[in-house]
């Protein structure tokens, strides 16, 4: 039997359609592959972010006893990946560091501001929202370092540390 004209461009459009919806599956399957995960524990108790395409990740837990970092809130969101939390507004935040700018005086120091900042926080996630206000709204000033310049050790550890130890590492929104 002989190939006619029309034979070959009958094959060859199957071919290209054949090639086109494979590329189409192919690129979709990859695309699919990127979006899709959970997260699971590992063979040594540390969680990992698993892929469907069978990839598996570390996730590297943030440091909870580092409510003071400003950056503890971006870890922790990293860590939760697409749950969302609750934040201390950026207001709240700016009033209690005026508040606790404002606890430092010349000959009285204010503790009792102290500690009515630091016992409203509801998290540690707020901690660091609270830290971040300060040094931003204060000359780029560190908040520890600053209540460390007029507390003494037995009031940081009743006034500061000890609520911040208890409070929650974050809340879910």
């Amino acid at each position: 039997m002989e190939m006619t004209k029309t034979m070959w461009w009958v094959i060859g459009g199957a071919g290209v359609a054949g090639l086109g919806v494979g590329i189409y599956f192919f690129v979709k399957k990859r695309k699919t592959n990127k979006e899709t995960s959970f997260m699971g524990m590992g063979n040594k108790g540390k969680p990992i972010k698993v892929t469907s395409g069978g990839k598996a990740t570390p996730v590297t837990e943030p440091n909870w006893n580092a409510a003071f970092n400003m950056n503890y809130i971006k870890d922790v969101k990293k860590w939760l990946g697409r749950k969302r939390i609750k934040e201390l507004s950026e207001s709240a935040a700016k009033k209690y560091a005026i508040e606790l700018n404002n606890a430092k005086g010349v000959f009285n120091d204010d503790e009792k501001a102290v500690e009515r900042v630091f016992r409203s926080l509801q998290d540690k996630t707020q901690v660091a929202s609270l830290s971040r206000a300060f040094y931003f709204n204060h000359g780029k000033k560190d908040m520890w370092q600053h209540l460390r310049s007029f507390l003494s050790d037995s009031e940081m550890k009743k006034l500061v540390k000890d609520p911040v130890r208890r409070l929650p590492n974050y809340r879910l929104a």
